[in-house]
């Protein structure tokens, strides 16, 4: 799939504007979030299952959906990622390694952007029909 440049851009402010506003309320709310960080990571293993099928299947209305279903998975595992960070620090900053600590923190959190990214530019590059 190719795409444009305008696809690129409209994927990385819509995943940078997601992640940055569920990083600040993970890391502000008082709410624990842990429950639905469990809820959304059996989600996304239940998503891996089904894209896996997909592959076969070839589907890409089903790639479309799965898309958005990831978007909302990655949302919500954001803000669960960064109140864990910040709670591990709270509660054991002056026992572990803080490089440790950032390294483990920035690696989750990466990886959180990097997909919602990807979800977003296939979404984002769904729309064209000139491929």
């Amino acid at each position: 799939m190719k795409y444009t440049g305008q696809d690129i851009a409209s994927a990385f402010v819509a995943s940078a504007t997601v992640f940055v506003v569920m990083a600040i309320l993970g890391t502000v709310t008082k709410k624990d979030l842990s429950r639905w960080g469990s809820y959304a990571s059996a989600a996304l293993i239940g998503l891996i299952v089904a894209m896996l099928i997909n592959m076969f299947l070839k589907s890409s209305a089903a790639n479309y959906i799965f898309s958005f279903i990831a978007v909302i998975i990655f949302t919500v595992l954001t803000a669960w990622d960064a109140q864990r960070m910040k709670n591990i620090y709270l509660q054991f900053g002056g026992e572990v390694s803080t490089n440790g600590l950032a390294v483990m923190g920035a690696l989750q959190l990466y990886l959180d952007f990097v997909n919602l990214f990807l979800q977003f530019l296939t979404i984002f590059g769904s729309n064209d029909n000139n491929n």
